[in-house]
């Protein structure tokens, strides 16, 4: 999963779970050998509560000296304009965001707090709008190098 010299992406969205995964992370950085920075989205999708999750993040980023990287798309308008539902329009832009920086070399990976169960839950929600396939696919070739917890 992780090895050493690796430069990883830690997507923190100011939730408690990537909050403690990035904690976990610090604790681990030097035993692993691991080059951490911090990943946010901000998909606008709350107003003034969206900006504040951003800058918590940034916030503990600076905290923990770590490099801070985000971007933010109004992806209800994008869901809108593409007539897409709403999270599956949040997670593709979350998702290009996240390739964009493994492609342009600042991180070598990103590393995300979802579960197995949330991967799951993707999945079956797929199965119930009749994209299984759509919805399998997403993981099993994910269109980043992710780690995530099982």
């Amino acid at each position: 999963m992780l090895r050493p010299g690796d430069r990883v992406g830690v997507a923190v969205s100011g939730g408690a779970d990537s909050v403690a995964l990035l904690l976990l992370l610090l604790e681990l950085r030097d035993r692993l050998g691991i080059v951490l920075s911090v990943v946010h989205f901000n998909h606008k999708l709350r107003g003034k509560a969206s900006d504040a999750d951003e800058e918590f993040v940034s916030k503990l980023a600076a905290k923990h000296g770590l490099e801070f990287h985000s971007a933010s798309v109004y992806v209800a308008k994008k869901a809108r304009k593409e007539r897409a539902n709403l999270e599956d329009a949040a997670r593709r832009a979350r998702y290009d965001y996240f390739r964009s920086l493994v492609e342009s070399g600042v991180c070598g990976r990103i590393t995300v707090a979802h579960t197995a169960d949330d991967q799951a839950e993707t999945v079956l929600a797929h199965l119930l709008r009749g994209r299984a396939s759509q919805g399998s696919a997403e993981f099993i070739q994910s269109p980043v190098q992710l780690s995530a917890p099982c």
